[in-house]
């Protein structure tokens, strides 16, 4: 066990979460630094979740001689937001790791205003990644978080995707094709009041995010729903355990799904995807649908695949019709010959073209919505 694992007993007591917790946490950062390489960047708000992390980080830094460097975004959306994130880069750069503060100064005029925010914050993030040359950032997701984003998902009467939680290690959304990154998660079992004990007991202050509190937005109405539950005497531990059981399913799924790839010989084609369409077609349709939509989500930069009954819809009738060519998520599919071809549709009149995909950006993008962290940092 390296030195910097094996200390951590006798620093932190064994009986509390935090004390439980760091070993495993250490040893994780320590695979994903060997598999994702250094430096790691960590996005840090100020709040109790990102502090706690960005400690324990930087505690994993200096006993592992590692590279850590902290992000904080002011999004600009209220007075004071800038003295905030200078705030959690201070607090940053006093724990040892180098630090920086991106502000962004164009916000959208159209859709609803923390979409607006995470997007926003992933690019911002993305481009600090790429100019760093780094692979892996850290974010500071709990449990709660988890189990705040299950009952949202549940509500929304969300699939296999949706109900598996939140993943530990998942492909940044809004990262360009050229330079993709991945989002670590290595707090996912932690409580957020666990987090803050440790944080009081270590001296650590942090700031308050008064948003927290605004009703206006549908992941507070969230939080509050699941706190009232908690109150009611409801086991939250059981929507961990429906994560982790939708997440085993959703593991076999995509298994099957990949499999069904490579039978069908798949493989990049003139800036597209061909494969064999009968070996494809023929395929269990839950296979053949969420194949699809990997496919059309490795062609473009929306954050997430195409609705499953747009899949289902796009599958029948190129079973119906294999010539017809048929458009769904701006990739057009059609059938050449022996072969299924998908393809970027040509940007409507108005519209900007996309960044042409290329091969490796094609195969990032697919083994990543695939939730293969580590063929997509091989390929």
């Amino acid at each position: 066990m390296p030195d910097h694992l094996a200390g951590k007993g006798a620093e932190y007591p064994a009986s509390s979460p935090i004390g439980q917790a760091l070993p495993d946490i250490f040893a994780k950062l320590d695979r994903w630094r060997q598999d994702f390489g250094s430096p790691l960047l960590i996005a840090v708000s100020g709040g109790g979740d990102s502090m706690a992390l960005c400690r324990m980080a930087s505690l994993w830094a200096k006993a592992s001689g590692a590279s850590v460097h902290a992000v904080s975004i002011d999004h600009g959306l209220r007075p004071g937001s800038a003295d905030e994130a200078a705030q959690a880069i201070a607090w940053a750069r006093a724990l040892g790791l180098s630090g920086e503060v991106v502000r962004l100064d164009d916000r959208l005029a159209q859709g609803g205003l923390q979409a607006w925010a995470r997007q926003a914050r992933y690019q911002a993030l993305a481009s600090v990644a790429r100019r760093a040359g780094t692979k892996l950032i850290l974010i500071g997701h709990t449990w709660d978080d988890q189990v705040e984003t299950i009952c949202w998902r549940l509500a929304r009467q969300s699939g296999l995707d949706g109900l598996a939680g939140i993943a530990e290690l998942a492909i940044n959304p809004f990262a360009p094709l050229e330079a993709p990154n991945l989002l670590g998660r290595p707090l996912l079992g932690l409580k957020r009041a666990e987090l803050r004990a440790w944080l009081l007991r270590e001296g650590q202050a942090w700031l308050e995010d008064e948003s927290n509190q605004n009703l206006d937005f549908a992941r507070i109405r969230t939080r509050k729903l699941v706190g009232e539950m908690a109150a009611q005497g409801v086991d939250l531990a059981r929507f961990i355990r429906l994560a982790a059981t939708a997440d085993a399913l959703r593991k076999a799924q995509e298994q099957a799904t990949l499999d069904l790839l490579k039978r069908s010989t798949l493989f990049p084609s003139q800036a597209g995807w061909h494969l064999d369409a009968a070996t494809f077609l023929a395929a269990e349709p839950v296979f053949a649908e969420r194949a699809l939509g990997w496919l059309i989500y490795s062609l473009t930069q929306a954050d997430h695949p195409p609705e499953a009954d747009k899949l289902g819809r796009l599958r029948a009738g190129l079973l119906a019709n294999p010539t017809q060519r048929r458009t769904l998520g701006g990739v057009v599919v059609a059938s050449k010959g022996d072969a299924l071809l998908l393809v970027p549709a040509p940007p409507r009149r108005g519209q900007i073209a996309c960044l042409t995909p290329t091969a490796q950006s094609q195969w990032a993008r697919l083994f990543a919505v695939s939730r293969q962290p580590h063929e997509f940092v091989t390929q």
